[in-house]
C-alpha cells in the first residue's frame, strides 16, 4: 500500500509542477525506486536511479557530520565561542553548538539571493568565497540573542565550513571526503567547489524554462554545494541512523532540538544537521531538504533504519519553500501508520 500511496504522489511527469521524479524507499520489504519523467528536457532521455544531481541544502548534514566526529575527538568543544578559533568573525556569543542547531542569531541574509532567480541567472557562473557568503550575515547585529531562538541561516554552515579548515589545516571538503565519503564507499557524491559541471550521467534541472543545471556550486559553499545519486544518500542516510558514523552520546546531538522558538512562528525543529517532523498521527521523522535552482533532494528516516526514503524532484521554478506541498505528500505516503519516534 506504501508502494501504490508513493506512485500517486510521483505522478505522470514532466507536468507544470516537475521535469522529473525520483524516489528510493526502503522498508522491511527491501528497497524499491521509482522514477517519472525525464532526465532532459530538450532530449527526453530516460531517468534513471544512478544519475547525479544537486542536493543543495542536506550537505548541511555531512558536514555537521564531519564536525561532530571532530567533537567525539576533543578537536573541537560544542561548547566554545566560535571567536577562540576564528577571531573577530563572529559575536564572542556564538559557539559551535549554536551554528549547528541554527540558534546563533545571525541573520539570515547574504549579497547571494538565493530566491531570485534573475539575479540567479546573471550571476550563476560567478565564484563565491566564504567570507563573501557570510559578509551580510557578519555586518548586521544578531536577529536574536544567541540560544534563545532558532532560525535556519546558511550563514551558519558556511562559518562551520571556515571552522573545520581551522581546525584540521584542512578545507572542509576534504574533510568530509576523508572522514564521511571515502569509509562508506559513496564514489558517486562530490564536493564540486566551483566546478560547474555535473558528472555524467546526470538529471537536468530547470527555473521558469531555463537549464540551470550547469552554476558554480560557491554559489552554495558549505551549505549546499554537494552532489549526490539516490543510492550514495540512501547508503549514507543509513550508516547515520544505525551508529556507523558517530559514538552514541555524539550522534544523539543531531537529534537534539533546543527548547525555543522559531523565529518566524511555531517551535524550534532543527537538530544537528537533522530536522524533525511530525507527521500525521504523531509519526515523527527526522531528515534534511536541500533546495537549489532546478533540483530539490530530501533524506528522510525514523528512529531506526528500517524504513529510510530518498526522493529527487526536479521543479519547474526554483520557489521559496523548503518543503513545498508535493514533499508533505511524499512523506505522508512513505511514512504514515508506521510508528516512529525520536531517538532519546
Amino acid at each position: 500500500m506504501t508502494h501504490d500511496a508513493v506512485h500517486d504522489v510521483i505522478g505522470q511527469r514532466p507536468d507544470a509542477e516537475a521535469s522529473a521524479f525520483l524516489v528510493r524507499l526502503t522498508g522491511p520489504d527491501g528497497t524499491s525506486t521509482f522514477g517519472s519523467g525525464t532526465a532532459d528536457l530538450d532530449t527526453g532521455a530516460p531517468l534513471h536511479a544512478d544519475q547525479h544531481f544537486r542536493i543543495g541544502g542536506v550537505t548541511k548534514t555531512f558536514l555537521a557530520v564531519a564536525v561532530l566526529s571532530l567533537v567525539a575527538e576533543g578537536r573541537i568543544e560544542l561548547d566554545e565561542p566560535v571567536e577562540r578559533r576564528l577571531p573577530g568573525l563572529l559575536p564572542g556569543t556564538v559557539t559551535v553548538r549554536s551554528l549547528l542547531d541554527h540558534t546563533s542569531g545571525l541573520v539570515d541574509e547574504s549579497d547571494v539571493r538565493y530566491n531570485d532567480t534573475a539575479w540567479f541567472l546573471r550571476h550563476r557562473f560567478d565564484t563565491f568565497t566564504p567570507d563573501q557568503l557570510i559578509a551580510r550575515a557578519r555586518s548586521r547585529p544578531l536577529a536574536f540573542p544567541t540560544g534563545t531562538r532558532q532560525q535556519i541561516t546558511r550563514a551558519n554552515y558556511v562559518a562551520l565550513g571556515m571552522l573545520v579548515e581551522q581546525v584540521t589545516g584542512h578545507p572542509y571538503a576534504e574533510v568530509t571526503r576523508d572522514r564521511v565519503l571515502r569509509p562508506l564507499g559513496l564514489d558517486h557524491t562530490h564536493l564540486p567547489g566551483d566546478d560547474p559541471e555535473l558528472a555524467a550521467p546526470f538529471v537536468r534541472g530547470y527555473d521558469e524554462g531555463v537549464d540551470v543545471t550547469r552554476h558554480s556550486p560557491s554559489l552554495h559553499g558549505a551549505a549546499g554545494e554537494m552532489v549526490s545519486t539516490v543510492a550514495d544518500l540512501d547508503r549514507f542516510l543509513h550508516a547515520l541512523t544505525a551508529g556507523d558514523l558517530l559514538p552514541p552520546d555524539i550522534v544523539r546531538e543531531m537529534y537534539r532540538v533546543p527548547d525555543v522558538p522559531y523565529a518566524k512562528g511555531g517551535r524550534a525543529f532543527c537538530g544537528a544537521g537533522l530536522d524533525s517532523v511530525t507527521l500525521p498521527g504523531d509519526v515523527t521523522v527526522w531528515g534534511m531538504v536541500g533546495i537549489v535552482h532546478g533540483y530539490l533532494a530530501g533524506i528522510v528516516t525514523g528512529a531506526t533504519p528500517e524504513r529510510r526514503l530518498v526522493y529527487l524532484i526536479c521543479p519547474t521554478r526554483r520557489g521559496e519553500l523548503r518543503a513545498p506541498p508535493i514533499v508533505a505528500r511524499l512523506l505522508h505516503s512513505a511514512f504514515c501508520g508506521i510508528s516512529s519516534s525520536p531517538i532519546s
